[in-house]
């Protein structure tokens, strides 16, 4: 039980210093909440994320898209179309653009800013035209809205306040112009926003093996490089065991042959005495 406590008060103490660090750099999404298994409440925070298209024309009225929500690599895609009818109200071909974009919600509080790189940022207009924002395509991260979460502002004007002169909204260059009467008339946005969460967690691939076949190329050269050295050592032992043997027994053989011969001499020498021993008594 107290180590469950200590886990679980280390738990908080890493992630209060989690959210500490990020306020200086942007921070990772990972490093903070991540599709889990074992943690629901880390779970449903993740999965709690989500975005969705939005347009105001010069009214200022708010329309907006279906919610999408962020996938398991940390992506949301987002795709909203703009009918020409919500575009020009009047139906007499006088559309303007105030400011459309994708707003996401329910992201950590306190992570800002956060990274996200966004691409595949385009609007297709209802004759096909299609404008590519790559003003939105280089942004790698951003700062919290003024109205909360993350907002991607697409307006031909700047928004500036009244009171400071501060711009507080910067206009999108490739829509310049849009605010014109008959400047725009519908179509489909469309972008991608990856908040990477595999890349934040600096985690390896599942799928490389790399390592995997070099730990097993490097194991199996061991495993035959000791099974040759033991088995070839083995071999030279049992070589040099039996040149020793056979060294040995060699030994041995002219050892007892030297003897052999020996004794035999010495038999002979005894014989042929006991042989003129004879002979002389029957001379006698």
């Amino acid at each position: 039980m107290k180590f469950k406590k200590l886990a679980a008060g280390l738990s908080v103490a890493v992630l209060a210093a989690t959210m500490m660090s990020v306020s200086v750099s942007a921070a990772k999404l990972g490093d903070v909440v991540h599709p889990s298994e074992e943690d629901t409440k880390m779970n449903d925070s993740y999965y709690s994320i989500g975005a969705m298209g939005f347009y105001m024309g010069q009214d200022w009225s708010w329309n907006q898209g279906d919610w999408v929500g962020i996938d398991d690599t940390g992506k949301i895609t987002v795709e909203y179309k703009i009918s020409a009818v919500i575009a020009d109200k009047t139906m007499s071909g006088k559309g303007t653009l105030g400011d459309m974009g994708v707003m996401v919600a329910n992201l950590p509080e306190g992570i800002y800013p956060v990274d996200v790189k966004v691409s595949d940022a385009k609007f297709v207009a209802e004759d096909g035209t299609t404008t590519v924002f790559d003003s939105l395509n280089s942004i790698t991260s951003m700062d919290e809205d003024s109205e909360g979460g993350i907002r991607i502002h697409i307006r031909p004007t700047d928004e500036v306040d009244e009171e400071t002169g501060k711009v507080t909204k910067k206009a999108c260059p490739e829509v310049a112009g849009w605010e014109k009467e008959g400047a725009f008339n519908g179509g489909t946005l469309s972008m991608t926003l990856d908040f990477g969460v595999a890349a934040a967690e600096g985690g390896e691939s599942k799928t490389d093996t790399s390592k995997a076949d070099s730990k097993s190329d490097t194991s199996s050269s061991k495993a035959d490089t000791s099974k040759k050295d033991v088995s070839s050592s083995k071999a030279d032992t049992s070589k040099a065991s039996a040149a020793a043997t056979s060294s040995k027994k060699s030994d041995d053989t002219s050892k007892a042959a030297e003897t052999g011969a020996a004794v035999g001499g010495t038999l002979a020498v005894i014989a042929l005495a006991g042989t003129a021993v004879i002979v002389a008594k029957r001379r006698k």
